[in-house]
């Protein structure tokens, strides 16, 4: 792997890997850690900054534009408060190596410092006791105001009395679309549809394939967060709205089968295979070419929105039989207790959380605290969409009272990639028995549920 290197203010050495160009939370899970220790070669943790002075280490798994600048800042103003503090090393992984990498670092005793936490592995690192209690540290810094953030985003960072990690993101998807496709094939668009309440993921299926069976675009649709190199996991908009799901509540029972979850597939699938609206396996899309109708994906996946060379608009995502239920990333940001220095590792994670800093945050993703969930909190940090747009795209499904956040297990890994076996295999072809192939994924994964 190829590192740039940048030096800032007082040494801040910032490592950027060539990471992918994704949120904070679009991507495959990581592998569930190695039980053994493994050898590595991988920097110290923490090392003397000279003087007698920490550096401290931070893998995450996307340092690049807005992303870059807000830890940037928080660096900067970190280092500037606390003088035992040299340096904060950034290092960037690929989301698809994220897990393995920092699995390994676990397991030799050698991890960052601070790392992000992916959401549907979290409670593997939950129980492990392996993450320190940031209560302390929280309980310290004046005006922190924990209260400010729902039980619901905290609870599963929780580990007994312990809070061992804090969420950062709050990001749902959205649909943004290509009004000149749309104007070329003389059909209502999404904002259109939406307007009329009639905005619906049948609704979306019928224009996408008009957009196609038109000629006016070369896909209807594109899923943005790819669900065949990224997994079943961004079937949750759909299944969501379906009232569809992987597996129950309590994780021990698969519900591929559920006749909610197997419609909603087949949906996705007739797409794919019937109508030839959406992109299938291998095939190279990209929206802001300017050649697909409609994207779902990322209020902040496309940098360049302000320079496409087409009439474009956003909407929320589409209602389905359970009405409209958006799917939340809320992934975590821990300290590592194998780690030294854990004392100022959670005081500069806890610094990047006040209320002041998790402001800056919103060009990226909506802060899951409460009082930051509001048009004036994200509208400043937005240089692209106006008020209109983010209100009925990012607020709206903040404001929403009932959705989903992302699929999470405590056997996540080995169940998430036997799935994605068995839908690459079984599922993701022209021959595929959906009903058929979802009922093997349930016997596949039964017995992992349980473990």
């Amino acid at each position: 792997m190829i590192f740039d290197q940048v030096t800032l203010t007082r040494g801040l050495r910032l490592v950027v890997g060539a990471s992918l160009l994704l949120s904070a939370c679009a991507a495959p899970a990581p592998t569930a850690p190695p039980t053994a220790p493994a050898a590595t070669t991988a920097p110290a943790a923490s090392t003397s900054g000279g003087a007698g002075k920490a550096e401290l280490s931070f893998l995450n798994w996307n340092n690049t534009g807005t992303m870059k600048a807000a830890y940037d800042e928080y660096i900067t103003g970190y280092l500037a408060k606390q003088p035992k503090v040299s340096a904060v090393n950034v290092e960037a992984q690929p989301f698809v190596n994220f897990g393995d990498v920092l699995n390994v670092r676990l397991s030799a005793r050698t991890p960052p410092n601070v790392s992000w936490v992916n959401a549907s592995t979290g409670p593997q690192y939950v129980r492990s006791g392996k993450l320190v209690d940031l209560t302390p540290t929280i309980n310290a810094t004046p005006g922190f105001d924990l209260s400010d953030y729902p039980e619901a985003s905290l609870a599963p960072w929780r580990n007994g009395d312990k809070l061992v990690a804090l969420p950062f993101t709050n990001a749902s998807n959205v649909v943004f679309y290509n009004a000149d496709i749309f104007a070329k094939a003389g059909i209502p668009t999404p904002l259109e549809l939406s307007t009329q309440g009639k905005w619906t993921w049948t609704t979306m299926r019928e224009t996408a394939k008009q957009l196609t069976d038109k000629q006016a675009a070369k896909y209807g649709l594109l899923l943005n967060n790819n669900i065949f190199t990224n997994g079943f996991r961004n079937m949750i908009d759909i299944y969501a709205a379906y009232g569809g799901a992987p597996w129950s509540d309590d994780g021990q029972s698969c519900t591929f089968t559920s006749p909610e979850t197997v419609q909603a597939t087949q949906m996705i699938w007739d797409m794919i295979y019937v109508d030839k609206s959406l992109p299938g396996p291998g095939v190279q899309a990209d929206w802001t070419a300017g050649t697909i109708g409609m994207v779902l994906g990322r209020a902040n996946a496309f940098g360049t929105l302000g320079q496409l060379p087409f009439k474009w608009d956003i909407v929320q995502v589409p209602d389905g039989p359970k009405g409209f239920v958006p799917e939340r990333a809320q992934n975590g940001i821990g300290v590592w207790a194998d780690a030294p220095n854990t004392d100022l590792a959670a005081e500069f994670v806890v610094y990047t959380l006040t209320k002041e800093n998790s402001t800056k945050f919103a060009a990226n993703t909506p802060s899951p605290r409460k009082s930051l969930a509001n048009l004036d909190a994200i509208q400043p940090a937005n240089k692209v969409l106006n008020g209109e747009q983010l209100s009925r795209s990012v607020i709206k499904a903040l404001n929403a009272t009932n959705f989903k956040l992302e699929y999470s297990h405590s056997n996540y890994a080995a169940v998430e990639k036997q799935i994605n076996q068995d839908f690459d295999a079984k599922i993701w072809n022209e021959s595929s028995q959906v009903p058929a192939a979802l009922n093997q994924v349930c016997t596949d994964i039964s017995p992992l549920l349980k473990q």
